[in-house]
């Protein structure tokens, strides 16, 4: 007989790692509405960015005083701060109650920087913004971080890295409001610094500067220009047995395991300790170090990785966290709650009601612009209230109307209407009649250069990335993809937004692939991460 070690599932945590342009705040709600219980993390937030972009606030402010421009460069963003949702315009979004909008909680901010005075500011702005814990990156190989000395670098400097730590724990136990948790991220070696002894020392200088928590990429790191920040992903060949090692080394300490995490059943492996034989075999642990080391045999993994999950359940072992898998088959991300947290129940059944509520958010936050006055070009991902600025003369456009709100109710019965000299009033809602006749000289410079787009390539491509990877494993996969692609460039669509685009691609592929019931965990098959 066969069964796992015992512990309770909330004792352990499931997180989403930060991904450099990839853990945007469209892809952090696509994330939330897959799991409400994994952890969720901002892509990198560069703490010197936070000081220069604060308006109200000098870098040794105690208390922080939030403005946009703050919050927005520090990736924070809950919807129901910003929307009033007793008062639709059903042009822009359905109705939606405050109860069902989604919170982004759990969520860890991860900053970089090597300046002290910095990284207390940026746990400051984080403590105010109301992320639920901090994070220092010591592990990104990427030459925008590594070659201004902070990210991996912190591995080879462990002074500025204790420094850097001490401030951010000391910023953090004096906010008024409650502390939250510090953590490192970092890997388990760097360049030539690549002993146990080397590692060990590194956490133990972090650990004597108050930090109590790390998430370890089973990987070392080359930061001299030999790989790419691709290849650092792929190529250094993942070494449990070293994480579980250190972890057993500071038991005083939290960890969570990250890199190559194939699926959900392997990350609960992991996390709660590898099933073994009940009657009790005494020379198991002794076994598995004599089998899993690197290069590793058994685990027939590339580069001779080992990611081999503990012979037992280490209980400073916190949880695991993966990227790319999230990134590249979110799909398989949907039993996260049942699977691994015990929940009864999923959020999501199946990918249309995913998506559906993706959409739902999406024009919400960047309504379409196709029947509006506004000159305003949607260009920043944090659009809070431009829905209050945007008056529609008409509630669809003739590209649009097939997937319209509005389109059922107009089928089923003519619309009311009321003219006067200034405005038309269709279905009791009011639209300016003369507002799409404006042609302001700066208007038409903007339109003969971009086509009339009101909304920048890089909203759409934003909101469209998480979606990409939904059909993964599925029939329609590529034609799904390519649809996004071309009505992405597509000029002629553009202001009928990323949900009207998202919705026509949908229509390409039949629909039972979009109703079937996502598939459980033991259905799933393994994933192998991609670069």
């Amino acid at each position: 007989m066969i069964c796992f070690n015992t512990m309770e599932h909330g004792q352990k945590e499931f997180h989403i790692a930060p991904m450099l342009d990839v853990s945007t705040i469209e892809f952090r709600h696509f994330m939330r509405l897959l799991t409400k219980r994994a952890i969720l993390w901002t892509e990198m937030v560069v703490a010197e960015t936070l000081v220069y972009r604060s308006e109200h606030n000098s870098v040794d402010d105690d208390d922080i005083q939030l403005d946009p421009e703050l919050i927005r460069h520090c990736g924070w963003f809950d919807e129901r701060d910003h929307y009033d949702y007793s008062a639709e315009d059903p042009a822009v979004a359905p109705t939606m109650t405050k109860d069902e909008v989604v919170d982004p909680h759990p969520i860890v901010c991860q900053i970089g920087t090597n300046d002290p005075r910095q990284a207390a500011f940026a746990t400051r702005v984080a403590r105010a913004c109301g992320y639920d814990r901090i994070d220092l990156n010591a592990e990104c190989p990427s030459d925008r971080v590594a070659g201004r000395e902070f990210g991996a670098a912190l591995m080879r400097d462990h002074d500025t890295a204790t420094q850097v730590v001490r401030s951010m724990v000391d910023a953090s136990a004096s906010c008024k409001q409650k502390s939250i948790p510090v953590s490192v991220k970092t890997r388990i070696g760097v360049d030539d610094f690549d002993s146990f002894e080397h590692l060990a020392h590194f956490i133990q200088r972090l650990v004597d500067a108050g930090c109590r928590h790390f998430v370890m990429h089973a990987r070392k790191v080359y930061t001299q220009g030999l790989m790419s920040p691709a290849q650092n992903r792929t190529v250094p060949p993942l070494d449990y047995p070293c994480v579980y090692r250190l972890i057993e080394h500071f038991p005083q300490c939290d960890f969570w395991l990250n890199g190559g995490i194939m699926n959900l059943e392997h990350a609960r492996k992991i996390a709660f300790g590898q099933a073994v034989e009940c009657c009790g075999d005494e020379d198991h642990a002794t076994s598995f170090h004599d089998k899993h080391f690197v290069p590793c045999e058994n685990c027939s993994m590339p580069h001779g990785s080992c990611i081999a999950p503990p012979p037992k359940n280490l209980p400073n072992l916190r949880g695991v966290m993966v990227g790319r898998l999230a990134r590249d088959n979110p799909s398989a991300l949907a039993d996260v709650d049942r699977y691994f947290y015990g929940e009864s129940s999923n959020p999501c059944n199946n990918r249309r009601e995913l998506l559906e509520k993706y959409i739902q958010f999406i024009e919400k936050v960047y309504p379409r612009r196709c029947c509006d006055d506004n000159d305003e070009i949607i260009s920043s991902r944090m659009v809070m209230d431009v829905e209050q600025k945007i008056n529609h003369y008409r509630p669809y456009c003739d590209v649009c109307r097939e997937f319209s709100l509005e389109v059922e109710a107009i089928i089923d019965e003519e619309p009311t209407i009321e003219q006067t000299p200034s405005e038309v009033t269709i279905n009791n809602v009011k639209y300016s009649r003369d507002a799409h006749q404006k042609h302001g000289k700066r208007r038409k410079r903007h339109f003969l250069k971009n086509e009339g787009a009101k909304i920048v390539s890089g909203i759409i491509d934003s909101a469209i990335q998480p979606t990409l990877g939904i059909l993964f494993g599925q029939r329609g996969n590529s034609q799904f993809r390519r649809e996004l692609h071309r009505l992405s460039r597509d000029m002629t669509v553009r202001n009928c937004g990323a949900g009207y685009m998202l919705k026509r691609a949908m229509a390409c592929i039949p629909p039972e692939v979009w109703d079937r019931p996502f598939e459980l965990n033991e259905s799933l098959v393994s994933y192998i991460p991609s670069k």
